[in-house]
């Protein structure tokens, strides 16, 4: 992965690049109007006085938030008889503790919870016991780089032979790890609503006896640890809510006054909001595989197709040829299938999907080919054993064993 500062160089060059078309500082109240013709009313906060302001506009995007609004806080009866720390998982909130031979109970198992188990381990924790009403799936990193560099077919499918060796290989993974698969193996890959987190340290961990995974909730704390919903009573020093977000879908209602939104991404001509949606099953089988970002290129190059052919393109992007759901109900699934249609009906757009994942396919196959990323991945394997054992070599006959070496011949 990408270090903060390499993110925060690409962000200050890429805001460098926009200077002059970033406005900071400013609160959009209203989006109003209708069919192309819009009047965005704004505050300026910028000054010592706030300004009012109104811009009209041809379109409007709103890159706003809608899966990950405010975290659930974690609410623990007794938590005044605890000794140790009750924090959330979110904002930094941890961000002085010491974790050296601390014993962590992590409630939830979504994608914050599985970094904040890996923080605590990466940083000497003792042992972490996940607690969540059910497994989530957890992905090894090789798993999740197959999904960008291996080829697709005409109609953005993995060839199903390697899907499968694939598959196989993650669940002995998972039995030789002495991990949990998820409730929903084999039917689905994941559960409804949970994303898939990717992490060699879950299995690793597991195997050197540093983790584990329990299911129900957090019945109530004690003075040395807490006690399950179960009845268990698990030794603690530290427990972390990490058990979800609240949707912050009502923007988009407050600020457009609308309800519905198209499953292209469209509220009304020109109009788009560009937001993540509820993760379904089969969310990541798509040629956006698991980023967002992916997805909100596609559909940025659809917005600007519209705006171009607005008269050739307008029924299937905001018209009769589409199809209109509650903002409250947006899934991943829908925006994907409308995409596949988009890119069966239209040419152009379906020119801008194919150089999107052939541009990318050649950036991993240039930075990081799969031989490559093979024995990067590889070392840190090893090296995360030698980390979770506070630095000490582990013998390689007492690692986890790694199980992708073939994985350059699935590509």
């Amino acid at each position: 992965h990408s270090t903060a500062a390499e993110v925060l160089r690409d962000f200050a060059k890429l805001g460098d690049s926009l200077r002059n078309n970033i406005y900071t500082n400013v609160k959009v109240v209203k989006v109003m109007g209708a069919a192309g013709d819009y009047q965005i009313l704004m505050q300026d906060e910028s000054g010592t006085t706030t300004k009012a302001m109104v811009a009209s506009c041809r379109g409007v995007v709103l890159c706003i938030n809608d899966r990950v609004g405010l975290p659930r806080p974690l609410q623990v009866p007794g938590k005044e008889k605890f000794h140790g720390v009750i924090a959330d998982g979110t904002s930094d909130s941890l961000a002085t503790m010491d974790w050296r031979g601390k014993r962590v109970v992590v409630a939830g198992m979504g994608a914050f919870a599985v970094e904040n188990a890996r923080t605590a381990l990466e940083n000497g924790a003792a042992e972490v016991v996940v607690v969540s009403r059910r497994h989530g799936t957890i992905c090894p990193k090789m798993i999740d780089y197959l999904n960008f560099v291996k080829p697709w077919d005409e109609h953005y499918k993995h060839d199903t032979q390697t899907n499968v060796k694939q598959f196989l290989r993650w669940k002995e993974l998972y039995s030789a790890a002495g991990c949990t698969v998820p409730e929903c193996w084999p039917k689905q890959v994941k559960h409804e609503g949970h994303t898939i987190s990717v992490s060699d340290l879950w299995f690793i961990g597991h195997h050197m006896k540093k983790l584990s995974t329990r299911t129900g909730g957090i019945a109530k704390a004690e003075a040395n640890g807490v006690q399950l919903t179960s009845g268990e009573f698990v030794p603690c020093d530290v427990v972390v809510g990490c058990i979800g977000f609240e949707r912050s879908n009502y923007l988009c209602e407050a600020l457009t006054g609308r309800n519905t939104v198209m499953t292209t991404n469209y509220l009304d001509k020109d109009m788009m909001y560009l937001a993540d949606a509820e993760i379904d099953e089969g969310a990541f089988n798509s040629f956006f595989g698991s980023s967002v970002l992916e997805y909100g290129k596609f559909f940025t190059n659809v917005y600007v197709e519209g705006l171009k052919r607005g008269d050739q393109l307008g029924e299937q992007l905001w018209g009769s040829q589409t199809e209109a759901v509650k903002i409250t109900e947006r899934k991943w699934n829908q925006y994907i299938n409308a995409g596949l249609k988009l890119i069966e009906a239209d040419p152009t757009i379906s020119k801008h999907a194919r150089e999107q994942v052939e541009n990318r396919t050649r950036h991993f196959w240039r930075t990081m080919p799969p031989q490559s990323f093979l024995e990067v991945n590889r070392k840190e394997w090893e090296e995360l054993h030698t980390r979770l054992n506070g630095g000490v070599p582990v013998p390689k006959s007492q690692q986890l064993p790694y199980f992708f070496d073939e994985a350059p011949e699935w590509c």
